[in-house]
């Protein structure tokens, strides 16, 4: 039976489209489709990449509605986008020497502590997150999409959707981030380099948001995503409380 491919909509005879080859048969993002995404792609560099990097910067939220109805042929794996783009920051910002966003408020928090010679277990666990900002940034994402989740819940989206999204999102803003780290080559205010890292970031989302949830009101749209960064903070709150729990001084 004829259909039609959902990547570029031309008319398909067969399990293949003979336009663009991707294949008829384009699973929901449930959790099946997921725990195949983890094995296929977390260790796998795919096609897409600087295709994927054009769209997430020109227009991120009907790109990533694409992705998620079907047209993921052009685009690169949003696990192995966030994974990819978040190991090449952690690298560069070594490289250069500059230290990540998550390094930075690790060593805050440290430094304010009045950590001895001896660190006790709590700080070793969040160095740890700290030395792996790649799978830290993975370890993050379902948190961020509960968020996210909880506070769009009538948007029409599952989680695991919602996890798709973000993945994507934290993909781009690691990408900001090793920009801002070139640029930091030739500014010499960190403190100021780091706050409009931080204020780029967080717009950025709020960008993708407004495109992504266009059918809702712009106000609601705009309040909810300020409402995600409130509920995030309070979720990684209780997380950083259950660490201090588990790994007692």
């Amino acid at each position: 039976m004829n259909t039609n491919c959902k990547n570029c909509n031309q008319l398909v005879d067969g399990n293949f489209c003979a336009h663009c080859g991707q294949s008829i048969k384009v699973d929901k993002i449930d959790l099946s489709y997921f725990l195949n995404e983890m094995s296929d792609s977390v260790f796998q560099i795919n096609r897409g990449l600087f295709y994927t990097i054009k769209e997430l910067f020109l227009r991120p939220g009907q790109c990533i509605k694409d992705y998620l109805n079907g047209k993921r042929k052009q685009h690169f794996k949003p696990i192995a986008y966030a994974f990819t783009l978040s190991t090449i920051y952690f690298l560069l910002s070594k490289f250069l020497e500059s230290g990540t966003i998550m390094n930075d408020f690790i060593q805050g928090y440290a430094n304010g502590a009045g950590v001895s010679d001896r660190p006790d277990n709590q700080i070793i666990t969040l160095k740890w997150f700290a030395q792996n900002y790649a799978y830290t940034m993975l370890m993050l994402l379902p948190l961020f999409s509960l968020a996210t989740y909880l506070t769009f819940l009538n948007a029409g989206f599952n989680y695991l959707e919602h996890f798709v999204l973000n993945a994507f999102i934290t993909g781009q803003q690691a990408l900001l981030y090793s920009l801002t780290a070139i640029f930091g080559l030739i500014v010499t205010n960190d403190d100021l380099l780091d706050s409009v890292t931080l204020c780029f970031s967080i717009a950025y989302a709020l960008f993708v948001f407004w495109q992504f949830f266009s059918e809702q009101s712009r106000i609601a749209v705009v309040f909810r995503s300020v409402l995600v960064y409130v509920l995030y903070l309070i979720l990684l709150i209780l997380v950083i409380i259950t660490i201090f729990f588990v790994f007692p001084r």
